[in-house]
């Protein structure tokens, strides 16, 4: 049974704060394309396991709003977007949205007929009202999208991990808070091989996946931080490979990049991370070996969703 969708529209208002430092809105749009290409991938090639479902259009969406009035011509020049809505920030070739034909820009107004709601002032607080639109559908219907135009688009059956993406303009590195994944412009920029940039939002859907957001709300000890760091670099494994990317790409983005994401003092040190990448690549390959459809134990082992 889906969620009801006022409850989840409660939600919106709280899914992620607003980023406020300046950046490019051209270099985000860049940045925002490469992340739409590899959540669209990592959702829809672990959907055959992923516990909690969602439709997945192989997009990222973005809100004017969330630049400064000064910067306004300059987000119409680099999303083509017009008018005061969210709108469709980057589409991931192939997915479902491309075949659909929605192009960067396009206005997002209803959900199979239903408008999108206004919940407030906040930056992002229409792109979270899509998100929670999409988590109240059965992840495997197909959608129609109508624009401020009165177009539709017919977006076939996209179901895949439920997250959303999104590249902010400031805060931490990288996060996850049960319904997002966040990846700062600045991390992006600084990540060139796009399956490296994989491993890390393939990391951060993991924290999602296992619902680690909401058991470090009720104990945030330093023990059980670790232990959640551990298991998302373990579940990013088979996220990578089910998605078509290098598992090693995880190993790579963390012998490259030397300076911590975060705080040491409750973060497994990187050697620790990469012995236990490189032990849950070799147990994936044993156990797919034996069943090439063999899940994630770390997935087989949580309880169901009630």
């Amino acid at each position: 049974m889906r969620p009801r969708l006022p409850l989840l529209l409660l939600a919106a208002a709280v899914l992620a704060p607003a980023s406020a430092a300046a950046a490019d809105p051209a270099e985000i749009a860049h940045q925002e394309a490469r992340l739409a290409a590899i959540g669209w991938r990592l959702t829809s090639g672990g959907a055959r396991w992923c516990p909690e479902l969602a439709p997945q259009p192989g997009w990222i969406l973005g809100d004017a709003r969330r630049f400064d009035t000064r910067e306004r011509a300059a987000v119409q020049l680099a999303y083509g977007a017009s008018g005061d809505g969210p709108f469709v920030a980057a589409v991931a070739s192939g997915s479902p949205a491309d075949r659909a034909a929605l192009a960067r820009g396009t206005a997002i107004a209803a959900i199979d007929g239903q408008p999108v709601p206004t919940l407030g002032d906040g930056p992002t607080m229409r792109i979270d009202a899509v998100q929670v639109m999409l988590a109240a559908r059965e992840p495997a219907a197909a959608l129609t999208v109508t624009d401020d135009g009165g177009r539709r688009y017919q977006i076939g059956a996209s179901p895949g991990c439920a997250s959303g993406f999104r590249v902010e303009r400031s805060g931490k590195q990288a996060a996850a808070n049960g319904k997002l994944v966040r990846v700062t412009l600045r991390l992006a920029a600084s990540v060139a091989a796009d399956d490296e940039l994989a491993a890390v939002a393939a990391h951060e859907l993991a924290h999602n996946i296992l619902r680690h957001p909401q058991q470090l709300a009720a104990s945030r000890s330093v023990d059980r931080v670790r232990a959640t760091e551990i298991e998302a670099d373990r579940l990013s494994v088979w996220l990578l490979a089910d998605a078509g990317y290098d598992p090693r790409a995880a190993i790579r983005f963390w012998q490259r990049h030397k300076k911590p994401l975060i705080r040491a003092a409750t973060h497994p040190p990187r050697r620790e991370r990469i012995a236990a990448i490189e032990a849950e690549i070799a147990a994936m390959t044993s156990a797919r070996a034996a069943d090439p459809a063999a899940r994630p134990p770390l997935v087989a082992a949580l309880a169901p969703l009630e």
